[in-house]
């Protein structure tokens, strides 16, 4: 991970540095007041490690199709349908006409999501060295490495899902919706007005029951599955859900937040606080769509899950405030230690980052702007 390494390391210290000079309540892990500057220098930290890749995953594939788009009218033979990522579409075409080179696609994109994804974390968290600690071992930073349009997609949906939790449904909507335009999946945000609920309660089991469900019943569905997936405008068949699930260790490693919550579910209760009950009841839809993979096209199915992905970081050290203070000492550095582990399975056991990655240097990439 010589190459990942650098900046992890990096992020962490200024996210420590951010975290101790913040003013903090240790007893109720709460901010009264953030700091923001070290925070600013995380960011563009993390943003121009994303944006100067050349090589990761399916980034050639951006590269290639960004090097055959040539200038002409933006709204030129666009297909408006949201299966075909119409706003993603014209907005690269706009980034073309304006000159702008396929390493600097790769970095307005990186600005985007990676810059968005900070701030919706810095707003939310309760521990922001753990929230940005979990964000880079959960693998939450490193799909921005991957998916442009999904990961677009997520950070306007995450606007979107900031102005519900203000009661601004207008344009939580709106937001919303400019997600879709850039990748489809975005539409499963607009459950969130519906997961305010406390959890594990009634509905939660409900959830969890249809998720189940859908799990089992997947295979027998699959037409149904399709038509849905035709009417958004994706070209699906069969054969595109076909392969093995995903990994039950993944789904485990997902779950965790619901066990957490529902150990201490009369906290939660107790509290009612609206925004965590949010955050937990999407971190819950994040391992119920998980399970639905376990029965097939892991690949669709966990990149959905992965939509959900960020709450993770955001909820476990808020639950983590749910257990009192000596149980927080051993639990905190426990989960650390088991993070950490994931993290080195993700990136060295289960695919080695460092064969998949490369990119330019800051310089090079400052120099082909003169």
């Amino acid at each position: 991970m010589r190459e990942l390494l650098p900046v992890v390391l990096t992020s962490l210290i200024l996210a420590v540095l951010s975290h101790y000079t913040s003013f903090y309540d240790r007893n109720g892990m709460r901010y009264a007041r953030k700091e923001w500057v070290f925070y600013a220098i995380l960011m563009v930290v993390m943003i121009l490690f994303v944006g100067l890749r050349t090589r990761y995953n399916d980034t050639g594939m951006y590269r290639h199709a960004y090097n055959l788009i040539k200038s002409g009218d933006i709204f030129a033979d666009v297909d408006w349908r949201i299966g075909n990522n119409p706003g993603y579409n014209v907005l690269t075409q706009l980034l073309v006409n304006l000159g702008m080179d396929v390493q600097s696609y790769l970095m307005f994109y990186a600005a985007i999501t990676v810059g968005i994804y900070l701030w919706f974390i810095r707003k939310y968290s309760a521990n922001l060295w753990l929230t940005v600690f979990l964000f880079v071992t959960v693998g939450a930073y490193t799909f921005a490495l991957a998916a442009i349009k999904q990961c677009a997609a997520v950070a306007f949906a995450l606007i979107g899902t900031d102005r519900a939790i203000q009661k601004k449904w207008i344009s939580f909507v709106l937001w919303v919706l400019l997600g879709s335009m850039f990748h489809a999946y975005a539409l499963m945000y607009l459950l969130v007005p519906l997961l305010m609920f406390k959890p594990w309660t009634k509905m939660t089991y409900w959830m969890l029951a249809a998720f189940g469900a859908a799990g089992v019943l997947m295979q027998p569905l699959m037409g149904t599955i399709i038509s849905i997936t035709t009417m958004l405008g994706e070209e699906y068949d069969a054969a595109s859900f076909g392969g093995e699930g995903v990994n039950p260790f993944r789904l485990a490693v997902v779950a965790v937040p619901a066990v957490l919550a529902f150990m201490t579910r009369r906290v939660i209760w107790k509290k009612n606080d609206r925004v965590m009950n949010l955050m937990v009841n999407l971190v819950m839809l994040n391992a119920a769509i998980m399970f639905v993979a376990l029965f097939g096209t892991a690949n669709y199915f966990a990149r959905l899950a992965n939509y959900f992905l960020i709450f993770q970081c955001i909820t476990i050290p808020w639950l983590f405030s749910n257990f009192d203070r000596e149980t927080r000492k051993w639990l905190i550095p426990a989960a650390v230690v088991c993070y950490v582990a994931y993290f080195y399975y993700a990136n060295v056991i289960n695919q080695h980052f460092d064969s998949g990655f490369s990119s330019v240097t800051l310089m090079e990439w400052l120099r082909s702007l003169v």
